[in-house]
Formats: C-alpha cells, structure tokens, sequence
C-alpha cells in the first residue's frame, strides 16, 4: 500500500457535498436536501465524537488541587503542607480574616501568622473590638512591601524582610526526633500557604504558584466589611467565606504531573556563551521558565512545582525542545484525525473543528443550533495548549474551518499568546491564499464563552459554511478522484509510523507542503512579511565579509545553516530557520543579519541554497586542504602585527595544526630560548 506524502499532486478545493455523499434518504422521509444533509451531519458528528470514547483523554493535567497520585504518571511531582498560613495585608483585614478562620470549622486548626505589609488608619479605627480580642495571641510582624521577597510553592513558601526569614522568626519551633533517640527543637524555615490581601501582591505571576491564593476584589469589599462588623456571618459573606474555604482543602500531601519535558539536544536558547530563543520565557504565565547560566553556556530550566501545565511555552517553542508529557501532541493528531475520518465517512460535510476546555461551562454551547451538528471537539485543559502548527494541521487533514473557544476569564498573558499564534495562522495561510474563501470567510474564528444565563444557542447567528480545503483520502489511493466513501481515511503523510515519529519543525513543514498544494493561487517566490517574532525567516550575509569559519554552523540548533564536507561552503535551509538569532551573535566577523519572511513555494523553502563556496586552502608544508582561503586570508590580516607571527612565523598560518606543532618542536630543538615566546 503506497503512502500520500507531502509533495503528492492535489486537485483543486471543491464543495464536499459534491463529492457523492448520499442524500437520496430525503425522498423516502420527505424532508428537505438541506434537512437530510443537516441530520447526516448530525449523525456524523455522533459517530465521530464517539469514536474518540475510550481512547486516552486528552486532558493534559487536573485542573486543582488534590490531586490523585495515581494520575501523576511514572515521576510524580509531590507537595506536602501543614497548613501553616500567612496572612498579609492592612492590620484590619488580616486581624478580620484571622477571627473568620478562627469561626470556621474547615479553617480552625491552621497555624496562622500576621504580616502588616500595608497601612490604612481610617479602616484599623473602625475595626471591631472582637477582631482584635480574636487575634491578639498569633505571632505578628510589620514590614513595608519593598522590604519582601516571597519565593516558593505549596509546603515551601520563603518570605524575608530584609534578609530575614519570617518563617523562622514567627513559627513555633517544632521538635524532631534525633537518629540516637533523643528530641531536638528546630526552626521552620517554609510557611505552608499565603493569605495575600494585600494592595501590591507578592507575587505578580498571572498563573500563582499553588498554594498562593490572591484575594480577588469581591472577597476585598466582603472583607472590609467584616472588618467593621464581626457580627456578619457566612451566609451574608459568601464570596470571603468560600475563598476562606479553600485553605482547609490544602492540607496534607498532593501529586501532579510533571507537565512539560526539556530536550536541550534541540533546544535554541543559547549556545557558546550567546542568548537565542526566548519565546518560552516570555509565553510562561506562571513565570516558571528560567534561563540558567552554566560554566560555559545558558540552558532552560522549568520549575515543575510551579508550572500549571498551561503550555503555553510548547506552543511559542519552534523547534519541539519543549514537549508535553500527558498527552504528547501526536496523540491529540490522531485524535483530529480519528474524528475527521469518521465524521466524513458518515456523509458529514463542512467540519468544524471547536477547541475548548474540559470544563463544566464548556457544556454549554457557544455557536448555533446548525453549527454544533457539524461541530468536532476537541477538549483541553488549557485553551493555550493549541497553537499554529496544530490548527494548520487540522486544515491540512480536512476539516473546514478551526472555532477556538476562549474562557472569559482567560488571563490577559495567555490572550496574547493566543493572538499571536491567530496572526500567524492567518498569515501563513495568507501566503498562499488560503486564509478566506471566496466569501472573505476566515478559517481561524476565536469564538467567546457564552455568558452565565445565555445560550448561544438561541442568540448565535450560523456560521457561513466554508468547504474543506481537501478531501479525504482512502488508503492507498494516489487522488482525491479514487477516494471512495466508506473507506477509512489515510493520513501517514503527517505523522508517520510510531518509530519514526517526524519533529515538530518537520511536521509543520510537511503540513505547509500540503497546503501550498492545495492552492490555486500562484506563489510567490520571494518570502511574505510575517507578524514580529515568528519563527520563520531567513538571513542576509555579507559575502565579501565572510570567511566560512562555521562559527555559524557549530551553534545552529536546527541545522538550517550546513557546511560542506568536501569543500569549504555554507548553506542555508529556510525551512528549517527558527530566527533564533545565534547564528548573528556568534558571528565573529559580524556579516549576518535575520531577515523575518515565510516562503510559501515548498521548493524554496525547503532546498538548501549556497551562500557562499570558497577554494580550499592546501596546507604549505603537507599539501593537505585544512581551511578555506578566505579564513586564512583574514587571520593573516588580523595578526600581521603580532610579535609571535612575524618573519618565518607567519608561514604558520598557512600550515596545517599537525604542521604547525611539528614546526613548532623543530624551532624549540634549534633555539630553546624560543620556548619564552610560545
């Protein structure tokens, strides 16, 4: 059986329900054409999402604590608290929240300690007398916010004031039990939880680290009120009393994933002692990504015990360093490849592929009543785990048009990163003018959640109905023309076999290869101008500058830049760019410079082209080629007036490093005063 590879010829993009899908039945039923097809999509859509029952979930993680050790996989990360809980804000709401925790029966037991990081008079003269009377026995600091530096997770909270560790200095000491049986007092260096109340948060991530919980500005106005009135109950306080709630439910012992996995081999970060890539510092909400200076280079770091597994960084990373561990993302391709092949064997026509969150809002619809018949989900446990690269490859694999579904309250952070991967989308598919259809009907809708109370059901207009960009194919037919229906749907063109499973640069190549077949439009030649930052690109080079010394080549992460092997040259491969800019840092001569730019046509994108060739340099002493005659040329002219490389020396240059060592001990054995310049 022949596979469909990446470069196989494609017949234009036509209406699928040309395509022989069988609409007889509504002469039998009396119903419409337009009302059969619409219960054939329906039925599809069943049929296709059921496929998917059973298979692995692609839930990525649990979306709260606790969280079952059973679900953490082989390398479970594992927090432990006591409960040990700070409280930090005005003396009035931290003395009012201290006296509700003391009432209620889930918060009873947690150690607490006060920390006064902000003042406010006009509020503490108000505070009720009981508030005070409940409080006055907890241990107590005042510091002003500059003077705090909050680091941490879940069980290890590090706060200090100025150098000091409050931790330390405020909890009681705990006794431990010595190996030859005797007891010791020792300090507790690590609060377990953090009240933050305060006006300037200690921690400003957008994603906290668990354990961190931020008071929102509905539990601030109940709080204050309480304040002045220990009176007020649960059932008059329900936002504070509920957020209250949380801490008891981060006692003892939990288990997570860890999320995300680093492959360094292939990661742009940084190389011979030069920054590359960043995107995935500047894409991570919960500031969990570190640049890690080593002995001789940088490298990325990911905080597990304070990653959410939000994935964001995967998606911003362009060379697949980064990856996510449950699920990987080839599980999630063929899960759009399972429901693609089912939904259009049935005779469903204009798929539409959701992505939206496995949550108990994302029940509710959020497109109408036509849309949902024909729609194909796809459920996340982050919005941000999608990106570019897997919504072009959902194009590519048939369906008609990507829907992602965002959450209202989808941190402003991860809205730009999803802004970004849209702008992308559509300018890639632009490129080839793909991005619309005919009727100026994008292919790429963000869609909002519908509002508490409304379903978009009954407000939503339906969508325009846009045909897929390719059919499907049966296994082993060569065209769309020797498809035929009831066959499953071949797609070893994307993915491959299990063992050979392609990166995820050379998946997204091969998807772009599909779609710049699949036009009608004549591509351009030259490269198109793309959104700032993107991975995509090539790069100018001053030629006459350039002296082949491969400084370029040794630091390339994707092998985009090559050098010959047989003669000195240098190679650019577009395709394989991430525009991580080393190349340019590392130059010694300073003749490279990034240029941003996608190339539609496969063939320029994906041909090596020669940016420069040069004659060997033969060695002077044994003949053997050893460099290129432009380097050689260049250290001539830089050290033409070091004392060491004068008069005989200077032929050392043009020696090969065996040569130049064996004339090196032949000088010392002739003049040993010579060993005092070496």
């Amino acid at each position: 059986m022949s596979k469909m590879t990446a470069s196989s010829s494609h017949p234009q993009p036509r209406d699928p329900a040309a395509h022989g899908t069988p609409l007889a039945v509504h002469a039998s039923t009396g119903l419409s054409i337009e009302d059969t097809q619409r219960l054939l999509n329906q039925q599809a859509r069943q049929r296709a999402m059921s496929s998917t029952t059973g298979a692995a979930t692609t839930s990525s993680h649990a979306t709260s604590l606790p969280l079952l050790a059973s679900d953490a996989g082989s390398a479970p990360i594992r927090y432990r608290s006591q409960g040990r809980t700070l409280l930090v804000g005005t003396e009035a709401r931290v003395r009012a929240l201290a006296s509700l925790f003391s009432q209620l029966p889930t918060t009873l037991q947690l150690p607490l300690v006060l920390l006064i990081s902000d003042q406010d008079n006009s509020a503490l003269v108000s505070l009720d007398e009981q508030h005070f009377t409940t409080s006055e026995a907890l241990p107590s600091h005042s510091a002003t916010r500059d003077l705090l530096s909050l680091k941490g997770y879940l069980g290890q909270f590090t706060l200090t004031s100025d150098g000091v560790n409050l931790a330390s200095a405020l909890l009681p000491a705990i006794s431990v039990m010595q190996p030859d049986g005797q007891s010791s007092l020792q300090h507790v260096a690590h609060f377990d939880l953090i009240a933050d109340l305060a006006a300037q948060p200690l921690n400003q991530a957008e994603l906290a680290p668990p354990g961190y919980l931020r008071a929102t500005e509905a539990v601030l106005s109940e709080l204050d009120r309480l304040a002045s009135d220990a009176q007020l109950d649960a059932i008059t306080l329900p936002a504070l009393t509920e957020w209250a709630a949380q801490f008891s439910g981060l006692v003892g012992s939990f288990d997570k994933p860890n999320y995300v996995s680093v492959n360094l081999d292939v990661c742009a970060h940084a190389s011979a002692g030069s920054i590359g890539c960043t995107r995935c510092l500047s894409s991570c909400s919960a500031d969990a990504i570190f640049s890690v200076v080593g002995r001789r280079n940088a490298h990325i770091e990911i905080d597990p015990f304070l990653c959410h597994g939000a994935a964001s960084c995967v998606s911003a990373c362009p060379t697949g360093a980064l990856s996510f561990t449950q699920p990987p993302v080839e599980q999630r391709m063929e899960q759009i490849q399972r429901l693609l092949e089912r939904y259009q064997d049935a005779g469903g026509i204009y798929p539409l592929l959701r992505y939206r969150l496995d949550t108990d809002e994302a029940g509710s619809a959020t497109v109408s009543v036509a849309d949902q018949e024909r729609c194909l989900d796809i459920t996340l446990d982050e919005i941000t785990a999608t990106g570019h690269d897997e919504w072009l490859a959902a194009l590519a694999l048939g369906a008609s048009q990507i829907l992602v579904e965002l959450p209202s309250t989808l941190p402003a952070g991860q809205r730009q990163q999803l802004e970004q991967e849209r702008r992308l989308t559509l300018a890639l598919l632009d490129s080839m003018q793909l991005a619309t259809d005919h009727h100026d009907t994008s292919r790429l809708v963000f869609i909002s959640s519908s509002v508490e109370g409304e379903s978009a059901e009954d407000s939503a207009s339906a969508l325009p109905l846009i045909a897929p960009l390719c059919v499907a194919l049966a296994p082993g037919a060569d065209s769309e023309e020797e498809h035929q229906l009831g066959l499953p749907i071949a797609r070893d063109w994307l993915l491959g076999r299990p063992d050979e499973r392609p990166g995820k640069r050379e998946r997204l190549n091969r998807v772009l290869d599909h779609l710049a077949g699949l036009t009608a439009a004549d591509l351009a030649e030259e490269s198109v101008a793309v959104p700032e930052g993107a991975p995509f690109g090539s790069l100018a080079i001053d030629t006459d500058g350039c002296t082949l010394c491969q400084a370029c080549v040794a630091v390339c992460p994707t092998t985009a830049l090559s050098a010959n092997r047989t003669s000195p040259a240098l190679s650019f491969t577009q395709g394989d760019c991430v525009q991580c800019g080393l190349c340019e840092q590392s130059c010694p001569e300073q003749v490279i410079t990034l240029t941003p730019g996608f190339a539609p046509q496969p063939d320029v994108r994906r041909e090596p082209q020669l940016l420069k060739q040069d004659v060997p340099f033969p060695c002077i002493s044994c003949g053997t080629p050893f460099g290129s005659t432009a380097t050689i040329t260049a250290m001539q002219t830089k050290l033409a007036s070091h004392a060491y490389f004068q008069g005989d020396g200077a032929l050392r240059l043009k020696m090969c490093s065996d040569c130049r060592v064996k004339d090196i001990w032949h000088e010392m054995a002739r003049n040993p005063d010579a060993q005092l310049k070496v």
